[in-house]
Formats: structure tokens, C-alpha cells, sequence
């Protein structure tokens, strides 16, 4: 951008001094001569036309350059670079001059945000395909690695998320007053509440395996079921995040008179609290008898 803008400028500048009045052809005044009539006219005749050639006489002038050495002895070529550098000053210096953002860093953090969001769902999809009833001690150890690494996406997920909202994106006065962004935030609560009873449920598992004796038994039909059906919700909503995020992005159902940013928070706090609470205690209180 910078270099075709350069040239641009450049190109006009040179048509500029083709076009110019070079003094601009025109005669000097001095050699400007008014046609002789060969019939004497009135003298209020004369008057009028001695008159009219003063005036053309100005007019002529008024498109003439002045009468400087100093300016006519500057030679058009040398001020083609002064006049590049001068139209560089203000050009901005790079994208991060013309938004007032790092892009580096913006690009670093939709990066972060995309591949936290591959390995969440490349974790959930580990568990889906490894849980089954009556595993090995060594299966489930591996759920619990999974699971952790499901964790450490999320939080990852989360914090590259609000630095993209806030720092890096349009600004968190768009997003709080966009209502599918709290859609979005509804579903993270909804994903990251459903997470508590598969991870509970495999700490408390990994932990009797470790004490040996009676205390651990394989996974159950139940039990697995239940799991099986808890991560299979957690990749549904997986697959909503992304589209509710493109619909966010475009603006959809934007709007500054709803107070979308104080429902939204309420919301999202609300079904962060009440289905955390819920897979919570029904993973430490699972009984196989129910």
C-alpha cells in the first residue's frame, strides 16, 4: 500500500508540472499587441478598446508565474523526492498504526483460541471412544489425563476469548450489547458445568485405584452409560459454539436499547451455578442402587 501510494503520488506530481502553466505558453504581456485598425474609430471607440486591452493584459498576467530567479531557477526533478518523503509522513506506518492494535499479538491469540477449541473437542472425543464398562486401571488413569487436558483447553479457551473480545476484537461495548454473544457464554456454562461429573467421577475413580484392595471395581454399564451421554451433550454443544460465534461476529440481533449487558451476565451466572451444583453432586453422591 505503501509503495503503490508512493507511485501515485509521484505520477501525479509529474503530470502536474506537464500540465502546469510553464508559463504556461503564454506570451509575455509585453509582446501581447492589440490588432491595428486600418479605419479610425471615435475616440470613445479608442477608449474602449484601450481599456479592453488592459483588462486582457491582467488577465493574461494572473496566470503568469511570478517574477522570481529564485523560483525559476528550481529544477522540478529535485523536488520529486522531497515530495515522496513528505507524502510517506503520512501514510500509516503499518496496520498496527491504522487499527491501534498489535496485530502480531492479535494473530498469537486467535490462534491460541482456535487450538484451544481443537483440543477440547479432540480430548472429548478421546473419552467418547475410550469409556466402556469394565476398563483397565490403566484406560481410566488415561481418562483422567484427558480429562485434565480438557480442563487446560478450556481455561485457555477462556482467557484468549476475553482478550479477543476486549483488546483484539471490536470492543467489549459491541459483544455486552450483542445477545448471541450471551447465548455463546450460556453454552460454555452449560459445557464447562457438564465437564464436573466425568472429571469428578474419574478423580474419585483414579483414587480408590490407588488405595488397592476391595475399594475399586470396574465401571458399570450404568455408570459408563451415564458418561457415555454426559460427553455426547458436551460435544452437541461444542459443535454450537462455533456457529453461534459466526452469528455473533456479524452483529445478529444487535442491540443498545435492551440491556443485553446486565441480562447476559445474569444468565450466564445463573446456568454456571445451578448445573454446576447439579452434576456436582450427583457425581459425588452416584450410587449405583438409583
Amino acid at each position: 500500500m505503501k509503495l503503490a501510494s508512493t507511485v501515485l503520488c509521484l505520477s501525479a506530481f509529474e503530470q502536474s508540472i506537464a500540465f502546469a502553466p510553464a508559463r504556461v505558453g503564454v506570451l509575455p504581456s509585453s509582446k501581447i499587441h492589440a490588432p491595428k485598425l486600418s479605419v479610425h474609430a471615435p475616440r470613445s471607440t479608442q477608449l474602449f478598446a484601450s481599456n479592453s486591452n488592459d483588462n486582457e493584459e491582467a488577465n493574461l498576467r494572473q496566470f503568469d508565474f511570478p517574477q522570481n530567479e529564485e523560483i525559476q531557477n528550481l529544477n522540478p526533478n529535485m523536488m520529486v523526492p522531497t515530495l515522496a518523503v513528505a507524502s510517506l509522513a503520512f501514510m500509516p506506518l503499518s496496520a498496527e498504526a491504522a487499527t491501534g492494535t498489535n496485530q502480531v499479538a492479535s494473530a498469537f491469540m486467535a490462534y491460541g483460541h482456535y487450538l484451544s477449541l481443537f483440543l477440547m473437542i479432540g480430548a472429548l472425543m478421546f473419552e467418547r471412544l475410550t469409556i466402556a464398562p469394565g476398563m483397565t486401571k490403566e484406560t481410566e488413569r488415561s481418562l483422567v489425563f484427558a480429562d485434565a487436558a480438557y480442563g487446560v483447553s478450556a481455561v485457555a479457551l477462556l482467557v484468549s476469548g476475553y482478550y479477543r473480545a476486549v483488546e483484539y476484537g471490536k470492543g467489549w461495548n459491541f459483544y455486552s450489547h450483542e445477545p448471541i454473544f450471551w447465548v455463546k457464554m450460556v453454552f460454555f456454562s452449560i459445557l464447562g458445568s457438564a465437564s464436573l461429573f466425568p472429571t469428578i467421577t474419574s478423580i474419585k475413580r483414579a483414587i480408590l485405584a490407588t488405595k488397592g484392595g476391595d475399594s475399586w471395581q470396574p465401571m458399570t454399564d450404568k455408570l459408563a452409560d451415564r458418561m457415555k451421554s454426559v460427553v455426547n451433550a458436551e460435544l452437541l454443544i461444542m459443535g454450537s459454539i462455533p456457529l453461534s460465534a459466526t452469528l455473533m461476529s456479524r452483529g445478529i440481533g444487535y442491540s443498545e436499547t435492551i440491556p443485553y449487558n446486565i441480562i447476559g451476565p445474569v444468565l450466564t451466572a445463573a446456568t454456571a451455578l445451578g448445573l454446576g451444583f447439579k452434576y456436582t453432586k450427583e457425581a459425588i453422591t452416584w450410587s449405583e442402587d438409583e
